[in-house]
């Protein structure tokens, strides 16, 4: 199987999580482990550009995550393996109900071969059948009626690349305990990032607060409404009223000139803008992010991962709904 990451850090995290879910309940429901050469009994396999200039820069490999990347003999064995006709069932239905997404996920995974291992191969119905959504995937292995063998020979002949956001599944407690420790940083923090670390751990109440705007805005995709970021920031304000232990707000946004000029005037003092990191290195605004006690979120795919892996038992923590959101 081949799991596709791609555009940006919500949408990575999201698809190698679901990789490692595919793992986790094989491992659960047949008592296998991944062998000495640190493999896995799926045949689970990434495919992923480390220097990604497709969409997005790829960050997954800065985490402590486990990445088997496919190589060019996973990517041919892929090619030519045959379609199983449910596969085609499965086209027809993606294709129906969710073209723009079905082909958006064709084209991320066709793209990659093409890239990376050079092969051209032509868009045939059998090829567009094994790319297949998550939900097809799901579906096949909580099928009692099919035995072992065949569900580990249907997955093993597709490719995935469209689970974005955390699905009910995935809340699994113990399942979850082990996403988090994947995404743990790699590398040491640099100097300005080590500042705000410290900063954020001085503090007995820090808030990370999450604007998402930038191409949002362009694409007419709804935001946060500017209200219900100032009325949640207000109740841990009223909350943590003690001025030694007072709500110290860390703002992280790719719209930092608008949260500035939206929050400043409001009055909510202990305000942080932390603007150190380009698009590049987002993976390190979304570690300080975790840092942080309690959260305020958007409606987007980095707020979402982030609440999901967030390490406290005890955070106060606000996501939007649909009546907060607005299209600017």
């Amino acid at each position: 199987m081949l799991i596709c990451p791609h555009s940006g850090i919500g949408n990575q995290i999201g698809n190698y999580v679901f990789g490692q879910f595919l793992i986790y309940i094989n491992a659960v429901e047949y008592k296998e482990t991944p062998d000495k050469n640190n493999t896995n009994n799926i045949g689970l396999r990434f495919l992923f550009l480390e220097d990604e200039t497709i969409d997005r820069t790829f960050v997954l490999n800065k985490f402590n995550t486990n990445l088997i990347q496919a190589s060019k003999e996973d990517v041919e064995r892929f090619l030519k393996a045959e379609t199983d006709f449910r596969l085609y069932f499965s086209l027809i239905n993606n294709i129906k109900y969710s073209k723009k997404e079905y082909f958006n996920s064709f084209y991320k995974v066709l793209t990659r071969i093409r890239t990376k291992y050079h092969f051209y191969p032509f868009k045939t119905p059998a090829l567009m059948a094994k790319t297949v959504s998550y939900r097809d995937i799901l579906k096949i292995v909580s099928n009692k009626n099919l035995k072992p063998a065949k569900q580990k020979k249907l997955i093993g002949n597709v490719a995935v690349c469209d689970c974005y956001s955390p699905i009910k599944e995935f809340y699994n407690q113990d399942f979850r305990e082990k996403m988090k420790e994947h995404f743990t940083l790699k590398e040491e923090l640099d100097e300005k990032n080590s500042e705000v670390l410290e900063k954020i751990r001085a503090c007995k109440n820090s808030v990370g607060v999450h604007i998402r705007r930038g191409d949002y805005i362009g694409l007419k995709i709804p935001v946060v409404r500017k209200e219900f970021i100032l009325e949640k920031m207000r109740i841990l304000n009223e909350k943590f009223n003690d001025k030694k232990d007072a709500a110290q707000f860390f703002i992280f946004s790719d719209g930092i000139d608008w949260a500035k000029e939206n929050l400043i005037e409001s009055g909510i003092s202990n305000l942080h803008f932390i603007n150190i990191n380009d698009e590049n290195h987002g993976y390190l605004d979304f570690s300080l992010l975790n840092t942080c006690c309690h959260r305020i979120y958007s409606a987007s795919s980095f707020s979402s991962w982030a609440q999901y892996l967030n390490p406290y038992k005890n955070s106060i923590e606000f996501y939007p709904e649909k009546k907060d959101l607005v299209i600017e």
